[in-house]
Parts: C-alpha cells; sequence; structure tokens
C-alpha cells in the first residue's frame, strides 16, 4: 500500500517540475510570463484566519516568505 503512495508522491512531483519547465521554457522562448506563486502563498498565509475569499488577493496583507510558501504548497498539492 505505502509502495503505491511513493510512487504517486513521485509522479506529482515529477509532473510539477515538468510543469515547471514548461514555464521556464515559455517564459524564455514567448516571453510569457512565469506564475506567481507568491500570490498563492499569500493566500495560504490567509487561511490561518480563516479567510479563504479576497476580493483582490493582490491588496491582502503580505507575507515576508509568500514566496517559498507558494513554492512549498505547488509542490506539496
Amino acid at each position: 500500500m505505502f509502495d503505491h503512495f511513493w510512487r504517486a508522491v513521485a509522479i506529482g512531483i515529477g509532473a510539477t517540475a515538468l510543469m515547471d519547465l514548461w514555464a521556464i521554457f515559455l517564459n524564455t522562448v514567448f516571453a510569457q510570463p512565469r506564475p506567481n506563486w507568491g500570490l498563492v502563498g499569500r493566500w495560504v498565509w490567509h487561511l490561518r484566519d480563516g479567510k479563504v475569499f479576497h476580493d483582490d488577493i493582490g491588496e491582502a496583507a503580505p507575507y515576508a516568505h509568500e514566496s517559498a510558501l507558494g513554492w512549498a504548497f505547488h509542490y506539496f498539492v
């Protein structure tokens, strides 16, 4: 049972890394903006206050480590 779990974790991390490499490619070749995981980190940070919905997450109070939190959440999910 745990063997299936760890395989799923490895596949999920690999797929996420592949998606991130694709975003780098699109940014390099087509100048498409890369995802801003900092805003995701800000959203996750505000979940601790019970705030799920925001009118504009960009105007919510910033968190010093929101980018790192966003990247961690991106891979955790």
